[in-house]
């Protein structure tokens, strides 16, 4: 499986990528390529399988948050066999914004997760299919 941490600069990404392999880790899954990236949105052009977002800290004074959740939400919409995890509370929040501001079209992409805990048994299930 190949898992991409997507974060801003502002983050304390060592840790933050640390935290993320354990959580990873204590739900038993120990199977797959890490990959932490800090740039914008091409690494959606890379193949993954899962997500992990947080863009919280770069996001005061612009709209570059709000931006890339949009992005975020055609690409699962694009790709419904991915995962896409929120990794932070602030980043959750403006997703959750970003999908109520598409209405009806974007609020039930099955694929987009606020946290971790919504999303862990669809990450065991992507496991057992690899």
């Amino acid at each position: 499986m190949k898992i991409v941490y997507w974060c801003d600069l502002n983050d304390d990404v060592e840790n933050e990528a640390k935290f993320i392999k354990k959580q990873l880790a204590d739900i038993g899954i120990s199977r797959f390529n890490f990959l932490v990236h800090t740039n914008g949105p091409q690494i959606l052009k890379d193949s993954f399988d899962i997500l992990f977002f947080d863009w919280g800290g770069m996001s005061m004074g612009n709209s570059l948050l709000e931006h890339f959740c949009d992005y975020i939400l055609k690409h699962a919409e694009e790709n419904p066999s991915r995962i896409y995890i929120m990794n932070s509370t602030f980043t959750a929040y403006a997703m959750r914004d970003a999908k109520e501001e598409y209405g009806d079209e974007f609020k039930e992409i099955p694929n987009v997760f606020l946290n971790f805990v919504q999303a862990t048994p669809y990450i065991k299930e992507k496991e057992r299919e690899e």
